[in-house]
């Protein structure tokens, strides 16, 4: 159907069309060094990253343009040398040149477009491959659900992954235009090289339910740490993509206008959130004594191996935007510059999820745990939710200034990063939490914890054996930043701080009950941000060179202290535009 109206508005009349063609590029080469090192893991399913270099790559960007009176074919690609050689499992790896040098291709946007579709003046239609950017806030877009999120590159952040989509637009004056959108196939968001860390923090159970969720933990703990010595390690993670059918089509539609110096839109996307969101674990069993090579008594007896399963819950998300300038000092000082502002608010209406934990038959020896799904015993029965349908909020509200010439800076609020997802914040209400980090509490006496104790009141053991690290689903971060320009020369800082407090739940033994701390951002506990500083020059044949660093501050269980985001980094560019 696409392809028929597109034809028809692409025939040309008797005359032949001239066609105008544009063509641009860059040459880009990375070098990036991570000089953390990261330890996630027990000795026995280790996983860690050295310093050293974590990106050497070169890049060709292409954009080509063909353009008629009443259409336009455009391209926009990157071919990228990785830089370093894939694994080499074998000595034929060695004779293959994929193998030594590999690359790959990242297409951005090919497709056509039309313009007075059917002779009507102002309805246009662009189909095939391309990016559909409707939020106005910078790189941090709540509104923005029509492209995956691009995680890949943490220096472009921000970015998302060009999708197959039609698009239609009317416009019947210049100052309001209605927009619709249909993409036939998800994509779900590309994660960084980074996110198999992940794999090996088994302390983080996304159900909701504190007092289960610490159950679970304690049950795993127990079993690692007492008389049976099976640890439990997460050996894979298998997502569930939806069927390519028409009920899974996403589609959007936005109204959108200028009101004197204002460009205010409203927009429905009707689709799914494409970070995964737990569904089920199962764990297997896996026997074979082994030692810690660093200390021989230190001996396990098998490991209990958990297949994570993954979904892409669907959502609702209703949006506003609004970016312009005001002048509130213009009426007194005639030089007064005015003040950019942007808005971009989400009301977001999730598909509820929950999860299931499941094994095959584990025989640990002094015990069998039949096979058979998990026993939660909550109230009015059910599995357990990892995500309710409450609606929350995300938004990004945003100022930007320019003093004079040289120094422009830009401050924004942030609620909710793009990976954040479910109702738990201040703005709107509930109690999900994420667990970030758990450990099991000892006591002088040996029988509080233990796993005869598990099999008998396995509530009580979570509630009195566990220590954890949690956080609200949605944070509240800080984006400040500032370029300082002095002719050819850009100094850029930028650094996000997380506003988000840190919450530590523990059982006091004296009072029987268990207490929580609060830790605000300004604390030990809670303190996490990003810094990015970078230094660019640009030589007047479109040459340019820059460098500077991302570094990441804050304890492991804090949003950019997570080993995950792969720690701090150093990088290096250089860039020929044409």
């Amino acid at each position: 159907m696409w392809s028929l109206l597109l034809a028809a508005a692409l025939s040309a009349p008797a005359a032949a069309q001239e066609v105008r063609w544009t063509f641009a590029g860059a040459l880009q080469t990375d070098v990036r060094y991570g000089i953390d090192k990261i330890d996630v893991g027990e000795w026995y399913a280790p996983l860690s990253q050295e310093p050293g270099f974590i990106r050497n790559q070169n890049l060709i960007n292409t954009k080509i343009g063909a353009k008629t009176d009443g259409a336009r074919f455009f391209w926009d690609a990157d071919f990228v040398l990785m830089g370093f050689p894939d694994t080499l499992d074998s000595t034929t790896a060695l004779s293959r040149r994929e193998k030594i040098d590999p690359f790959r291709f990242e297409v951005h946007n090919a497709y056509a477009e039309a313009w007075d579709l059917g002779g009507l003046r102002g309805l246009d239609m662009r189909v095939g491959q391309q990016k559909i950017q409707w939020g106005v806030g910078d790189q941090f877009n709540p509104t923005n659900n029509l492209n995956a999120d691009d995680l890949e590159d943490p220096l472009l952040f921000g970015d998302q992954l060009g999708n197959v989509m039609a698009r239609l637009d009317y416009t019947p004056i210049p100052s309001l235009s209605f927009s619709a959108v249909v993409v036939p196939v998800f994509k779900p968001a590309l994660l960084p090289q980074t996110g198999r860390i992940a794999l090996g923090l088994t302390d983080r159970i996304p159900v909701d339910d504190a007092e289960l969720r610490r159950e679970l933990y304690a049950s795993n703990a127990l079993l690692e740490s007492f008389a049976l010595s099976w640890p439990t390690v997460v050996s894979g993670v298998s997502p569930q993509l939806p069927d390519s059918s028409f009920e899974n089509m996403q589609w959007s539609g936005r109204i959108a206008g200028t009101l004197g110096m204002h460009d205010l839109a409203l927009s429905y996307y009707k689709g799914r959130f494409d970070f995964p969101v737990a569904t089920n674990n199962h764990t297997t069993a896996a026997p074979g004594e082994q030692c810690n090579p660093d200390d021989e008594e230190d001996c396990i007896k098998g490991l209990l191996q958990t297949i994570a399963s993954v979904g892409y819950p669907e959502m609702q998300v209703w949006g506003f935007n609004a970016a312009g300038e005001v002048n509130p000092l213009g009426w007194a000082l005639r030089r007064a510059k005015p003040i950019g502002y942007r808005l971009e608010v989400a009301r977001i209406d999730p598909e509820r999820q929950t999860m299931s934990v499941t094994n095959d038959e584990l025989a640990l020896g002094i015990t069998t745990q039949p096979a058979g799904e998990y026993d939660y015993q909550l109230e009015g029965g059910g599995r357990p939710e990892v995500l309710p349908t409450d609606a929350f909020l995300k938004w990004t509200a945003g100022l930007d200034y320019t003093f004079g010439k040289h120094v422009y800076v830009n401050a924004q609020w942030v609620h909710g990063m793009p990976d954040e997802f479910g109702a738990g914040d201040w703005a709107s209400g509930g109690g999900g939490a994420t667990q970030r980090q758990a450990e099991l509490l000892t006591y002088d006496d040996p029988l509080v914890c233990n796993v005869l104790n598990l099999t008998t009141d396995p509530r009580g053991q979570g509630e009195q054996c566990v220590k954890e690290w949690t956080r609200p689903k949605i944070g509240d971060y800080g984006v400040i930043g500032a370029d300082l320009t002095f002719r050819q020369t850009t100094l850029r800082v930028f650094t996000i701080l997380d506003f988000t407090p840190v919450t530590v739940s523990t059982y006091d033994a004296d009072a029987g009950e268990r207490v929580s701390t609060k830790f605000a951002w300004n604390t030990d506990t809670g303190r996490s941000m990003v810094i990015y500083p970078e230094l660019k020059h640009a030589f007047p044949s479109g040459f340019s060179l820059s460098g500077g660093a991302v570094v990441m501050i804050g304890e492991p269980w804090t949003k950019f202290g997570d080993p995950a985001t792969g720690g701090t980094q150093i990088f290096t560019r250089a860039r020929y535009a044409f």
